[in-house]
């Protein structure tokens, strides 16, 4: 206000000096005439008064016209300096941060005493400062996105060794609760490595220069392992951490970048976790809700139960560095980055982040985006099942409760029913179900051990806990057809009732057969190579192994074959460039195209459309799987479905295990190996089926029954039937054993080693 009123009062006395030379003309203009008529009344010289009249009315015309040529320009004369202050002062604002303090106190000095002649060469002087410090700022980042790309180079060599051997764990023999382990582990390495990735985005972010990577994913694929991957610390706090993504999105894949939307959600499930207490409650969804033609809008939330946020800090936790307060800081740790960054990476998507939350209640994160999508086609090998839940009080009011009856009730022909109590429950009509899911959290064994007793005998018993409730569960976990931890997702769930569908056998997958095919397997290691022609025998298909892709190339310029399963990672030649020497061979000889179907366990995202754009046809990840080769087979050759006579006249295998959970197991391993499995509850049954049934081999645990030992061992011996007895480790061998089986080994053998001895029982 000040310099306001100097630069007004400035003006004030201008427009007064020139008020007074505008009155002082008209002044002087009429006293000229006045005094020019009394000159003319006396005087003797009339011409000489004549020129004076003129002279006077001349010069009072050119004083009034100067005026009003100076009232005209007013702004050059009198705004011009005042205008150029302004601007200076502006500029020392803009400056005063990034120059020398003592040049911007000259500055000032020069301002105050107008030396605005000076001040150019000083703002001169100051601007080729700026320039330099941009130069050394830009050199600057150049070294640090270098550090930062050397840095995540380093942690990167680590985590590809701990992705690679967790393949090689995962390609292993494995009961369902260790491949969900090591999947988790597998997963959660890979987001680890895409976040080293990500690390240069934050320089990226700073400078404008993040680019989008546009491709279609999965949301279920790409979202919900990351997810799970907190499962372990949210338990660990004893948080109910539920996931809900819509099961429909199993079908559909959308465009959009999936590791920025993937960053996003790791912020957010970070900062749930971090801020909410013991006993709290998580609810990450993932939901449509709204469609325009063939763009989804899809909204993404996170809500927790956790200290909430006032209203005056709402803004402030978008900003860098910056938590709810100081106190947070210390008590909670971390950077303040992550909402920041994930504010960011929003709006390059094109949503925005949404915040609502209350103080000491809990706060919803959420943002929306809208994504181009396509149906895909996807087979969920199921059948048609009763479903019965039980869940006590306290769970039924959780988002997880609810969300398990959302997925189980997503499936066509799944009936299902809810018992709210224990009493309901145990006093359920046997039989009146095939399958119980029991979700329970507090853990009471007894009441457990009860329900299980009452339908184990009629129905699979299906058990769903909290991850740090492992340990308690250990001595009872043989009791369950399975355990599923929690969160619970989409894809346990379909996993879960596969495998259960799977064991009702009503039909066999040997229905399938493929008679005729030859098929040429191109793989290095020798245990899935046995494996996959195996498999193939099981379908009617001859096969031939190349232990390389070079091999495989000559082997198949040499024969004939109808369909090629390629390995990728192979030593002498990958699989890529064998199956484009095939290729080529095909076009220079004009010969028609064999299907060519990549088996590997690279199963990361754009996996499969990379191998198909280099040539192949088809793309199967490892584990082996039977039904993913019928699957694959099944679009390039029909199949011929065998009678349920023949296939039922005699199984490959009948197998006893003294636990239910060690039965079903390796039961499901062997089917999905293409092996004709029948399982006898106990040993009396297994007797008894013996002679019901023929059978090509028989697979069973020893009894620690003598008398009953011995009177199996008779009926293998009259039978004379190949058999392999499972002992326990420390166990001596009898002669009356070796006898009478055709291999005896430990029980915990690895499966390859038990593999190996059925394979030379059944003779194939």
């Amino acid at each position: 206000m000040k310099k306001i009123w100097e630069y007004r009062r400035l003006e004030l006395v201008i427009w007064v000096v020139f008020g007074i030379l505008v009155t002082t003309s008209i002044l002087i203009l009429y006293k000229s005439y006045n005094d020019y008529n009394e000159m003319l009344q006396s005087a003797t010289q009339v011409g000489n008064i004549y020129e004076y009249k003129i002279i006077m009315f001349v010069s009072s015309i050119v004083l009034l016209l100067s005026l009003f040529i100076l009232y005209q320009n007013r702004d050059y004369f009198f705004l011009k300096n005042i205008d150029n202050t302004e601007a200076l002062e502006q500029l020392l604002e803009d400056i005063k941060l990034s120059s020398d303090p003592k040049k911007i106190n000259q500055f000032k000095n020069m301002l105050k005493k107008k030396n605005h002649n000076e001040i150019y060469p000083l703002i001169s002087n100051m601007i080729n400062e700026l320039q330099e410090s941009k130069k050394l700022a830009d050199e600057a980042n150049q070294t640090k996105t270098l550090f930062l790309s050397n840095m995540s180079h380093e942690i990167r060599t680590p985590l590809n060794s701990i992705v690679g051997f967790t393949k090689l764990l995962k390609s292993t023999k494995l009961d369902l609760e260790q491949v969900d382990f090591v999947s988790t582990i597998r997963k959660s390495s890979e987001d680890l490595i895409a976040i080293v990735d990500n690390i240069l985005d934050i320089s990226k972010l700073e400078s404008g220069k993040v680019e989008l990577e546009e491709s279609y994913f999965n949301i279920i694929d790409e979202f919900e392992n990351m997810i799970e991957s907190y499962a372990n610390e949210a338990s660990n706090k004893n948080i109910d951490l539920s996931v809900w993504i819509e099961p429909k999105f199993s079908a559909k894949l959308f465009k959009s970048d999936a590791g920025k939307i993937k960053q996003i959600l790791i912020n957010l499930i970070s900062n749930a976790i971090k801020f909410t207490p013991e006993g709290g409650d998580i609810n990450v969804s993932i939901e449509n809700i709204g469609v325009d033609g063939d763009i989804a809008t899809i909204k993404f939330s996170v809500e927790d139960t956790g200290i909430g946020i006032s209203q005056e800090y709402k803004d402030k936790v978008f900003d860098a560095f910056t938590q709810v307060d100081d106190s947070s800081i210390r008590q909670y740790g971390g950077t303040g980055l992550g909402l920041t960054i994930a504010t960011s990476l929003v709006r390059m998507l094109g949503g925005s982040l949404s915040l609502d939350s209350e103080l000491n209640r809990g706060t919803t994160l959420s943002f929306n985006l809208s994504m181009p999508y396509r149906v895909i086609t996807k087979e969920v090998n199921y059948k048609a099942m009763n479903i019965a839940l039980y869940s006590p009080a306290d769970m039924q009011t959780k988002n997880s409760d609810k969300h398990l009856f959302d997925y189980l009730s997503s499936f066509r022909d799944i009936s299902i029913k809810r018992f709210n109590t224990f009493v309901e429950c145990q006093d359920a009509v046997g039989g009146s179900f095939d399958v119980l899911y029991i979700h329970y959290d507090d853990i009471d064994k007894k009441e457990l051990k009860r329900i299980t007793a009452r339908h184990s005998a009629d129905s699979q018993i299906v058990l769903v806990t909290k991850l740090n409730n492992r340990d308690k569960i250990l001595d009872i976990a043989p009791i369950f057809s399975q355990i599923i931890y929690k969160p619970i997702t989409f894809s346990k769930v379909e996993h879960s009732i596969e495998i259960l569908s799977q064991n009702k056998k009503d039909i066999s997958i040997n229905q399938y057969s493929f008679d005729g095919l030859k098929a040429l397997v191109v793989e290095d290691n020798p245990v899935n190579a046995k494996m996959i022609v195996h498999m193939l025998q099981n379908l009617g298909i001859e096969s031939q192994v190349a232990k390389n892709g070079k091999e495989g190339v000559e082997m198949y310029k040499e024969g004939h074959y109808d369909v090629v399963f390629m390995d990728i990672q192979m030593p002498v030649m990958n699989g890529v460039d064998a199956t484009k020497a095939i290729i080529k061979y095909e076009l220079e000889n004009q010969l028609e195209h064999t299907p060519i179907i990549a088996v590997t366990t690279n199963a990361l995202k754009g996996d499969r459309e990379r191998y198909l754009d280099a040539g192949m046809d088809e793309y199967i990840p490892k584990p082996i799987d039977i039904n993913k080769f019928i699957t694959a087979l099944k679009q390039f050759y029909t199949t011929n479905q065998s009678s349920s006579s023949d296939t039922d006249s005699q199984k490959d295998i009948l197998l006893y295990k003294q636990t239910p959970t060690e039965s079903k197991i390796i039961g499901t391993i062997l089917q999905k190996l293409g092996y004709s499995v029948d399982i006898a509850k106990n040993i009396n049954e297994f007797t008894n089926m013996i002679n019901n049934n023929e059978y090509k081999s028989l697979l069973l645990d020893k009894s620690h029954n003598q008398s009953t030992q011995k009177e199996v061992s008779q009926k293998i011996k009259e039978k004379g039937i190949p058999s392999l007895l499972f002992i326990d480790k420390n166990e001596n061998v009898v002669s009356s054993d070796t006898d009478t089986y055709t291999h005896i080994v430990d029980k915990s053998s690895d499966f390859s080693h038990i593999k190996d001895k059925l394979d030379t029982m059944i003779q194939r």
